[in-house]
């Protein structure tokens, strides 16, 4: 599903990664995990194309990245950074946000789903009419982790996926996006019960 071979970044005179290789399997999931700045968000922002400028060849799904095949790997990725400091006000829009993308918007999800992933991500519905600072950073990461979910895209770049979530609720939703045997995903963490429910993990040194 991924492969990455013989990877070089540099940004000005650091070397962010040298020679960095890595094979994953459709369905596979990875942990990725080490110390903060050794590279692990860049290695996710290079699969998605927004760091053009890297030696070593990237491919998702069959598809060489380049800059004329990036948006068709777009189609085939969701992806969930950790900053999501996003200028939206209602929750509403929070999570219907990545549906108004042309790419997506034939994946708009029905009342049914929206139904069945809040209550699987242990969340109120009511929800969707608050104002987004009126919810907890535990609640606004788990309404846009259930919208990637609904956008049933083939690989799921996570970055700390569940670092706003209290213990039962973080083991739930692992549970869930891990149990997803056709999903391939790839995430950043540094949460025990991820790395131990992944099926591979890669530390970065």
């Amino acid at each position: 599903m991924v492969t990455i071979n013989n990877l070089n970044i540099s940004f000005e005179d650091e070397v962010v990664h040298h020679n960095f290789s890595l094979s994953v399997k459709r369905g596979e999931k990875l942990a990725i995990t080490g110390e903060s700045g050794r590279g692990k968000t860049t290695l996710l922002n290079v699969l998605v194309g927004f760091i053009p400028h890297y030696e070593g060849e990237v491919v998702v799904d069959e598809i060489v990245l380049s800059a004329k095949t990036v948006c068709k790997i777009r189609e085939r990725v969701a992806w969930l950074p950790q900053d999501t400091s996003l200028n939206l006000e209602s929750v509403e829009e929070l999570f219907f946000a990545p549906f108004k993308f042309a790419l997506n918007r034939e994946k708009m999800p029905t009342k049914k789903q929206v139904s069945n992933i809040f209550d699987a991500f242990d969340l109120s519905e009511e929800l969707l009419s608050k104002n987004v600072k009126e919810i907890s950073g535990g609640q606004k990461q788990r309404v846009i982790l259930a919208s990637c979910m609904l956008l049933n895209k083939p690989l799921l770049l996570i970055d700390e996926p569940t670092s706003a979530l209290d213990v039962a609720v973080k083991r739930k939703i692992t549970d869930y996006i891990l149990k997803q045997k056709e999903l391939t995903v790839i995430a950043v963490t540094h949460d025990d019960y991820w790395i131990e429910k992944s099926d591979n993990i890669i530390k970065i040194k």
